[in-house]
């Protein structure tokens, strides 16, 4: 009934001042100067240090062991007392804490037991302000500690303190913050113990908080012309009048049921996301999911990852445990590698939780997309589904790479070929010129491939949470036409950690907000990624009604990561083109030599540490010195000299040999007998290389010098011979360190290139001018200034005098391999960024000398030698080549590079007009535009390549091939090569030091074509070097810093000369020549050769591998409570498609160039082929092919057709 009006008002009411009472709620959660008549002071009811005994050991040499290979061996002397206000350090270092507690003896009567106090937990403070992890007495990962603040508290189980008030545990600490010790790095951080207590919180008051923060936060930020705003504002300021500091639990109380009035009667537990019981998936749009996104390696080591993946996920484990409706999803399959390794009942307690710890992504690491090769990328997918599938027995639907510096244009098919129909990031709202104008569309590679992508609208994987993020996640969607299913990732990331039991019961409340007052997005916890998925198709017609997107997503942003670190760009380039070989050299050994044994675990370890290394902070070149020092650049090396060793361990199976030299025989009695032998041998012309690519191959080869290899002291009789070389006629005797010979591919057998017999075509003749050199060939002409050392004019001869570069219209006026410098001072990241701005403050570098290096019929050579920076002691050295029966100038530099803040390139002015450039990519080209029409061309002022730039028109076009390099521009007529650059942060000794790269000029007649592809792979063969002298690379040694262990890096010292190989026998050659492709468009590539994985001789089990000693199971084994989560019957294999008693060859073949295309898979009949598949990136069989047997031709053939840009992969079943 209403009561009667009031016809009197001695009562005024005045109206409430909006922004005085908004501004006022702050008050009510502030430590400032009112804490005591607020909410802070009441949040426990009791805190007890005293009642604890702490005892620490010091790890000597920043040592990281785990509990069970420490804890158990340490003796009562080994600890010291500890207690709070030391200091610990420094930084990177390890203590262990033992941790023993008694309950003050009224604790259990007066809190825990009293059915008036709305308390019964214990909590464990700590906070020393670096991160640590809680074990029980049986070494147990409990909980992460991240400090500053930041996750302090621990829940104490009931069990430790049921049946007796003292329990004990261990802590480990961590001398490093959540994002390391700085950048560059402080190696002497050192951290207080600020906090060790036991506490019992006010559980209630905590909650109060939380109903409090959510709706001040929707009376601050819900708009004016919403009554929800005014409505929250009028509530909390109600709150905190009924809040009585004097009288904080009833008063408390009373302000919690104020609050459910905004916030409804649920938000206590998971039943605020289901009203009456049921879901309405239509009416959600915004769905939670809990990530920590842990970087591999970034302002810390891989070694400290390892110890940030057990923190973050274990204490993700305890809050699936607290909140029922929580998912939480993780990426990365090395890090749940490292997990089963060092933590395995950690491993298996995911396992049982597969519901709620959802494993994701198909990848091995969260990798950078724009620099690996194209080989490496499809074997991070191939390397991450098959760990998912052996461990957890499903395929990862979704990729997921939130933090990716740009996704090249190829990963939708290759996600497709690997059984991923979704894509997640969101690094694109990073970009610093243009906004990324979708949040939900079809992604389509190159060839029509496409996959659902989503993008969070909250721009964020590290989302605290809060009311504003949730707002956010529908009102930034930017197509909620089509969709209006948002993602939202919560949890702290980079460094780990996750999500936090405050941020949870924030999500709570925002749901409570939106059932009961509405305004807020709907949020829901509780489905998995794939539903999130499935919903998304749903509203959209299975995606059809979705917007599309073609070819790559660029990334406005970190454009400097295509050059930082050479070296590791160097080292990677050079490892994956040995894996290429060492895989095609031991699939013929285990094919077709007995005793051969296929070396399929360190093949796949090889390939598991490349593909770590490609992890997107580490490749990039935006890690700490240490990663690279003493982890990264030590880990390549290694993987660099075990692919030589299993390359020529595979050649010798095959009945390879080197070709000897003066150290394989100088110690020989016949010396002066067998140097005669190897003397008429090279005079026969009896030495050999092998290709590895499947086409023919001719080219000049630095050799060592013969005359230093077979002339010395000892040997006389030779050394009086006349003239060495005169037998040798088809040897260029080199001034310096090589000499040069001409290989190319047999008439009948790609693989062998032999020395060439028959006269040379188009020898080299140089002729010294007084201003120029000229190089001529009779193919090309080069002109080379004598004054600045750039290339003034290259004349094609074969196609009517042709002058392929312009130093007349564009801004370069001086000519090709013009190198400059630029200021490279971006406005954030400094090893990251790469500004505009640069370009305009460029400056031209001149040569102080340039004069003949090599002069001869094979290969012609001039030297350029500038000084970059005199107070610095910076130079360069450009070895200009212009080769026999070649249209490629070859440029070889070697660079002593000691800059600070600048960036080095190379201009190449070309006479070519085209809108727009071709950009080699994984399994493709890229093309971008040449202008700046717009801004989103103005953003591609620096993008990503791979072995080769093509900028061609109708007529004819220039090629620039690399050996190393990534980062690359063309605009107008200018082609722009980048080369080294010098951040100081996070690593300020980035590329200082000697650097070697090479690349090429290769002026063509018409279009882009295949023989530009086929060039590039040929330009970065590295027919394999010897290693017995320095002229390669050398060995450097070191006490690493991580390991405490010697070890070592390898140190480029040159580019090298070629190890010959002896002549073998006519039957072994055909090995070599046993699998081929046909293609009268030279467009498709037959890039890969390999075994099957699932061959029973190859297949690497990451499921039953013997990892697991007696000793890594004691201590867990110890505690009965997890005893379930150790059954080993749940390692076994759940891959039940291993191909016993066959040997198949998996072979990879693209399309390179954007042309629907036929070809011939040709395989020579040295052993039976029986079936034939197309397969997808996980060999699995999709199509059983025909093939055709030639009794005339002793071959099979097998029919392909390839639509433009497509991956394809063929099984072929052998008998053997």
């Amino acid at each position: 009934m209403v009561s009667e009006y009031a016809t009197i008002n001695n009562n005024p009411v005045f109206k409430h001042v909006d922004s005085i009472y908004e501004n006022r709620l702050r008050q009510f959660f502030d430590n400032g100067q009112y804490r005591d008549f607020n909410l802070p002071k009441f949040m426990d009811y009791q805190t007890s240090s005293d009642c604890i005994s702490l005892r620490v050991h010091s790890v000597a040499n920043n040592a990281r062991p785990l509990f069970k290979d420490i804890i158990p061996d340490l003796k009562d002397e080994d600890w010291s007392s500890s207690k709070v206000g030391d200091k610990f350090g420094p930084s990177w270092a390890t203590f262990w804490f033992k941790i023993e507690a008694t309950l003050p003896s009224n604790w259990l009567v007066d809190y825990i037991n009293n059915p008036n106090i709305h308390s019964d937990q214990i909590w464990f403070r700590w906070d020393s302000q670096n991160e640590g992890l809680i074990y029980d007495q049986y070494g147990t990962p409990l909980q992460a500690l991240t400090g500053n603040g930041e996750r302090i508290d621990y829940i104490v189980p009931k069990s430790w303190y049921s049946s007796n008030n003292t329990f004990k545990f261990y802590l480990e600490m961590a001398c490093n913050g959540m994002f390391g010790n700085g950048e560059p790095t402080n190696s002497n951080n050192h951290f207080s113990l600020n906090t060790c207590q036991l506490v019992i919180p006010n559980l209630q008051c905590r909650a109060l908080y939380h109903d409090f923060h959510e709706i001040a936060d929707a009376a601050r930020e819900f708009p004016s012309d919403s009554w929800q705003k005014h409505q929250a504002r009028k509530l909390a300021n109600q709150i905190m009048n009924t809040f009585d500091p004097n009288n904080p639990d009833y008063s408390i109380s009373l302000s919690r049921n104020l609050a459910k009035s905004f916030l409804g009667n649920d938000i206590d537990s998971s039943k605020v996301f289901t009203l009456n019981d049921t879901i309405n998936f239509k009416k959600i749009e915004v769905f939670n999911f809990g990530n920590c996104h842990i970087d591999t390696a970034w302002l810390w080591p891989f070694a400290e990852s390892r110890r940030k993946i057990v923190r973050s996920w274990t204490t993700q484990l305890n809050l699936i445990e607290r909140y029922p409706e929580y998912i939480f999803v993780a990426s990365q399959m090395q890090q749940f590698k490292w997990l089963k390794e060092d933590h395995l009942i950690i491993f298996n307690q995911i396992k049982s939780n597969l519901d709620r710890f959802i494993p994701i992504g198909g990848t091995w690491v969260e990798n950078d997309t724009n620099l690996p090769a194209s080989e490496s990328l499809a074997r991070q997918f191939l390397k991450g589904q098959f760990f998912l599938k052996q461990n957890f027995d499903f395929y990862s639907k979704t990729f997921w790479l939130p933090d990716s510096f740009g996704y090249s244009s190829q990963l939708p098919q290759l996600c497709q070929l690997s059984k991923i129909s979704r894509f997640l990031t969101q690094k694109l709202s990073w970009n610093n010129i243009n906004t990324f104008p979708l949040t939900t569309f079809n992604w389509v590679a190159l060839d029509g491939s496409q996959i659902l992508a989503h993008m969070p609208p909250n721009n964020t994987y590290t989302s605290a949470a809060n009311f504003g993020d949730i707002k956010r996640s529908l009102h930034q969607h930017k197509n909620l036409a089509y969709s209006v299913k948002s993602m939202h990732l919560a949890g702290h990331g980079d460094g780990g950690g996750g999500c936090t039991p405050e941020m949870l019961e924030r999500i709570r409340r925002c749901r409570g907000i939106a059932n009961t007052s509405g305004e807020l997005p709907y949020v829901h916890s509780g489905i998995s990624i794939d539903k999130f998925y499935d919903l998304i198709l749903d509203e959209t017609k299975n995606g059809k009604e979705l917007p599309s997107w073609v070819g790559e997503l660029y990334f406005e942003f970190h454009r400097g990561t295509y050059t930082t670190q050479s070296d590791v760009k160097n080292f990677m380039r050079w490892v994956e083109t040995n894996l290429h070989s060492l895989e095609y050299l031991s699939t013929l050994a285990s094919l077709f030599s007995k005793s051969y044994i296929f070396p399929a675990k360190q093949i796949s370890d090889l390939w598991e540490n490349v593909l770590l290394c490609q992890f997107h902070d580490v490749l990039p070149g935006t890690c700490i010195e240490l990663v690279y020092s003493d982890e990264v650049k030590p880990m390549l090396s290694k993987c660099i000299r075990k692919t030589e060793k299993l390359i020529f361990t595979a050649l010798t199976s095959l009945g390879i040999k080197q070709f000897p030299t003066k150290k394989t025989f100088e110690n020989d009695n016949h010396l002066n007998y067998e140097i005669s032998i190897i003397y008429e041998k090279l005079v026969n012309r009896a030495f050999w290389l092998i290709n590895t690519y499947p086409w023919n191959v001719s080219e000049i080869v630095k050799i060592p010098k013969l005359s230093k290899l077979f002339l010395n002291e000892n040997q006389k009789t030779l050394k009086e011979k006349p003239n060495f070389y005169s037998k040798l006629s088809f040897i260029q005797e080199g001034r310096y360190e090589n000499d040069y010979v001409l290989f190319q591919s047999l008439p009948d057998n790609h693989s062998i290139l032999a020395p060439l017999t028959e006269k040379i075509n188009a020898e080299v003749k140089l002729f010294d001018l007084d201003d120029y050199f000229v190089l001529d060939n009779s193919l090309l002409k080069i002109e080379i200034s004598k004054s600045t050392g750039v290339i003034t004019s290259i004349i094609d001869k074969t196609y009517n005098d042709k002058e392929f570069l312009d130093i007349k219209t564009g801004k370069n006026k001086t000519g090709a391999n013009q190198f400059v410098i630029l200021q490279d001072t971006p406005l954030s990241w400094q090893a990251w960024d790469t500004e505009l701005f640069s370009l305009e403050k460029i400056v031209n570098l001149n040569a102080n000398k340039v004069e003949i290096y090599e002069q001869g019929p094979l290969i012609t050579t001039i030297r350029v030698s500038i000084v970059i920076n005199e107070k610095t002691n910076s130079w360069l050295n450009s070895y200009i080549s212009l080769n026999a029966n070649s249209k490629l100038i070859n440029i070889e530099n070697e660079c002593d590079w000691h800059e600070n803040c600048r960036f080095l390139k190379v201009e190449f002015p070309v006479d070519i007009h085209n809108s727009y450039c071709s950009y080699e990519t994984q399994f493709g080209i890229t093309t971008r535009p040449t202008n700046y029409n717009t801004s989103y061309e103005v953003a591609k002022f620096e993008t990503c390549c791979h072995k080769f730039v093509d900028y061609s028109d109708f007529t004819g076009g220039v090629s620039i091939f690399n050996n190393n390099k990534y980062g690359f521009s063309t605009h107008g007529n200018l082609m722009r090569l980048s080369l080294l650059r010098s951040p100081k942060s996070p690593d300020e000794h980035a590329d200082m030091g000697k650097h070697f790269f090479k690349y090429g000029i290769f002026p063509h007649k018409g279009g882009i074509n295949g023989e530009v592809v086929r060039n590039s792979f040929n330009f970065n063969t590295r027919f394999w070097k010897s290693d017995d002298n320095e002229d390669y690379y050398k060995i450097c040694k070191f006490t690493n810093r991580i390991s405490n262990e010697e070890d070592y890096r390898i140190e480029q010292t040159g580019f090298g000369s070629c190890v010959l190989l002896e002549n073998i026998h006519e039957f072994n050659k055909e090995f070599f020549n046993f699998i081929s492709l046909e293609n009268d468009e030279g467009n498709l590539i037959l890039s890969n050769i390999k075994r099957a994985e699932l061959d029973s001789d190859v297949f690497v089990d990451y499921n039953s591998e013997a990892l697991y000693s007696e000793k890594t199971m004691k201590p867990y084994q110890a505690n009965h409570q997890q005893s379930k989560f150790l059954s080993f019957s749940n390692l076994i294999s759940k891959n039940n498609n291993v191909q016993e008693n066959t040997k198949s060859v998996i072979i990879r073949v693209y399309d390179s160039l954007g042309g629907k295309s036929k070809g011939v898979i040709v395989v020579k009949k040295l052993l039976p082929l029986l079936r034939v598949y197309k397969v997808n990136n996980l060999e699995e069989d999709v199509e059983v092919l025909e093939f055709s047997s030639s009794t005339e031709n002793d071959e099979y053939t097998i029919q392909i057709e390839l639509r433009a840009f497509e991956i394809a992969g063929y099984r072929l079943v052998l008998a053997v």
